[in-house]
């Protein structure tokens, strides 16, 4: 009896703890591009053909895991490159991913999949990793992301409807869903990678992306 007292007890414990796991993985994103998500018509227009052909993106990682791979406090970063406006989603596109150095290699490979996995018509064709430090933070009135000296995306609160010109509306949502989420005025946005045929550095202010908060049930 006190065997199958014990044998319950654990069974018990082990059901609890399965039911504290987070039952998806969250974090903190940040988006930047390289058109107005929220702007007037005349830049919708225009931009909609020659512009928002570039972004970057992040992810940082604050609970969940990944195949029993525990992934919180891992950070990732993408530079999407396309063909025509990323926000037309049939648009051909290459993308590069950005690792932490200061993950584990197990939850190096844990998140690479992960993103290949779930964001696979975004990405398009992953053509290079790169393992480098990263800086991810993250407030109500700012967003920075440092990748080494490869990249770098400074972004605060936009200011509406300061931050556009007038009769401006929003245009476009997040490239993938949020359950936060803050319009951003981009200060600084640049690539400096050599993985793509061009490199930008965009520090004219514009309502040009997003950051908050995603949740993602794995699939």
């Amino acid at each position: 009896m006190r065997f199958l007292g014990l044998t319950a007890g654990v069974l018990l414990l082990g059901a609890l703890l399965s039911a504290q796991q987070p039952s998806a993985i969250v974090g903190e994103y940040i988006e930047g591009r390289s058109n107005r998500v929220y702007g007037c018509y005349c830049e919708w227009s225009g931009e909609g053909v020659t512009s928002g052909r570039e972004a970057i993106l992040a992810w940082n990682i604050l609970a969940g895991a990944f195949r029993g791979i525990p992934l919180a406090g891992v950070k990732a970063a993408a530079v999407l490159v396309a063909e025509a406006t990323l926000s037309k989603g049939a648009a051909p596109r290459k993308s590069i991913l950005f690792l932490d150095s200061a993950a584990s290699k197990t939850q190096q490979q844990a998140v690479e999949t992960l993103l290949r996995q779930q964001y696979a018509e975004l990405l398009g064709e992953v053509v290079n990793v790169h393992i480098v430090p990263m800086k991810f933070q993250l407030e109500a009135e700012k967003a920075t992301l440092q990748v080494g000296q490869l990249l770098n995306l400074t972004m605060r609160k936009a200011v509406l409807p300061d931050d556009a010109l007038q009769g401006s509306t929003l245009w476009y949502d997040p490239f993938i869903p949020l359950t936060e989420s803050t319009i951003a005025t981009t200060l600084n946005n640049r690539y400096w990678g050599g993985d793509f045929n061009e490199r930008w550095e965009h520090s004219e202010p514009g309502t040009n992306g997003y950051y908050g908060r995603f949740q993602l049930a794995l699939r």
